[in-house]
């Protein structure tokens, strides 16, 4: 895991690369050098881990580019829940319901990057910018709504399959 200098990756890959994430769609620009520049970035290869269960949560990542995998796992299952692709949050949900993390999360390709944003800093986001923070907020919302849809379907196509005894189509 190496570090990477907010400034520096805001001047080499452009506001507009960053305008086109999901997680900070509709900031502004001076907000998302904010969170680049007082959050900490890090630069991973495949297979570095950001966290494990049982850990405390105080803060969330964004991806910034490349890919992470959450797995959860149970009587030695490993199971992958999804992966987070550029742009998409991870942690929010463990920070928001302040409890520790439930999932081991693993990049998924060399080179990805992610911004890692405390409590603190998103707490200090909502006292100093409250229409940036709401419209970040919506953006955190937002895929967690596409989450749960997600999970919803995955539920659904396992009780069809329990209950049929094969696949659902």
């Amino acid at each position: 895991m190496k570090s990477v200098d907010g400034e520096t990756l805001l001047h080499t890959l452009g506001p507009e690369y960053f305008r086109e994430l999901s997680t900070f769609g509709a900031l502004s620009d001076r907000v998302v050098r904010r969170l680049l520049c007082e959050g900490d970035i890090f630069e991973l290869d495949a297979g570095e881990v950001v966290y494990r269960p049982g850990e405390r949560t105080d803060s969330f990542y964004v991806v910034l580019r490349g890919a992470m995998n959450l797995y959860v796992c149970n009587n030695q299952l490993n199971a992958l829940t999804r992966p987070h692709l550029r742009g998409e949050e991870f942690g929010f949900v463990a920070m928001i319901a302040l409890h520790d993390r439930t999932a081991t999360a693993v990049a998924a390709e060399d080179h990805t990057l992610v911004v890692k944003v405390s409590a603190d800093q998103f707490y200090e986001l909502h006292v100093s910018e409250p229409d940036e923070f709401g419209l970040l907020l919506l953006n955190l919302a937002r895929e967690m709504a596409r989450a749960v849809g997600t999970l919803s379907r995955a539920i659904l196509q396992l009780t069809e399959q329990s209950a049929t005894g094969r696949p659902s189509q």
